[in-house]
């Protein structure tokens, strides 16, 4: 069989020396976040896990109790995790938990669009999704070839053997790993790419700066998902972008105008090509978009000002779900987030 380098955890596994468990060759954790569709259902030792484990250089992934009975419980738990886990750095998925008895009613489709709305929800966050459930579910009461075809597959199942393909098998509930006094969930991770979250072979990925200019001066650069460009309820005025590698081009929307040229320069010197925007004239959206190198695009996202960010975007393309650029026509924005998927 092969080795168990993963476990995952909760609440109810508390007192974990994180260094003791991955001297013992544990490679990668699991953490609960929390169940359901309120912030207030947050699990409460995922900071400390989180932080643990972060600190002991073990790998993490995410996981979320759901208890969704509609498509839209679905999308409402998964924004609920998203505000929970807050922009944190992961290396793993997130996982729906789907095994709760009162979703069994809901039937096979009903659950499978649940599930495909949740994961739906985490990868427009830049986030990889998966699922996670047991055998008979996997059999029974989810779409396990539509579900595979798309996100990770997490399978519990306490047997001698996996009896499914998957990513993760959850091979028991009562294993013994060094560093926590007590029985856990322990897991074979057959697939160990899933320790890279991107997707892509990072150490291809360009590097991305940008830096926003509002209250009359330039903020600081930001790289990639590092930090937010901007300051709460400072309407931006303009932005500046660059990559280390590929091609970028970008602009921006004058509130209660038009759309500005396209851009490709970075200087903040020079208000023909080096920059997007009319400091003196406040901006509503922003179209940034990449090429040049295989399979990345830019991927970013604007928060409104006071309030929150909307969703993803990605370069210049329209669906239900993109616009094909960030922000609202007649609405100020306050942050920026830029990165490449």
């Amino acid at each position: 069989m092969a080795k168990v380098t993963c476990v995952d955890i909760s609440e109810f596994q508390q007192g974990i020396n994180f260094n003791k468990m991955k001297n013992d060759g544990i490679k990668a954790v699991i953490i609960r976040a929390g169940y359901g569709r309120e912030a207030s259902q947050k699990d409460s030792m995922f900071e400390s896990h989180y932080y643990n484990a972060k600190t002991a250089g073990m790998k993490i992934g995410v996981y979320w109790y759901s208890y969704a009975d509609s498509v839209s419980d679905a999308e409402k738990e998964a924004k609920t995790c998203l505000e929970c886990i807050n922009n944190k750095s992961l290396d793993m998925p997130i996982y729906y938990d789907l095994e709760d008895n009162s979703q069994v009613k809901l039937g096979k489709t009903k659950l499978t669009e649940i599930a495909e709305r949740f994961c739906d929800t985490i990868k427009k966050s830049n986030y990889r999704a998966g699922v996670y459930a047991n055998l008979n579910w996997f059999n029974n009461y989810l779409d396990y070839d539509k579900l595979k075809k798309k996100y990770s597959i997490w399978l519990a199942q306490y047997n001698d053997k996996a009896e499914i393909d998957c990513d993760i098998w959850q091979n028991s509930s009562t294993g013994r790993v060094n560093g926590y006094n007590g029985r856990l969930d322990t897991n074979i991770v057959y697939d160990e790419s899933l320790f890279n979250c991107a997707d892509k072979n990072t150490s291809e990925k360009p590097t991305l700066t940008y830096r926003v200019f509002a209250d009359h001066k330039w903020y600081s650069e930001v790289k990639g998902l590092s930090n937010i460009a901007g300051r709460s309820k400072q309407a931006i005025s303009a932005i500046a972008l660059k990559v280390s590698r590929g091609k970028i081009r970008y602009r921006v929307h004058l509130l209660n105008g038009d759309w500005l040229p396209w851009v490709t320069g970075y200087n903040i010197n020079d208000n023909r090509n080096g920059f997007a925007g009319i400091k003196e004239k406040v901006i509503d959206a922003v179209q940034v978009e990449f090429s040049g190198v295989s399979d990345f695009k830019a991927t970013y996202r604007v928060r409104k000002q006071g309030a929150g960010f909307w969703d993803w975007q990605h370069n210049t393309e329209k669906d239900s779900n993109q616009d094909g650029y960030a922000g609202l026509l007649g609405t100020k924005i306050d942050g920026v987030q830029i990165t490449l998927t």
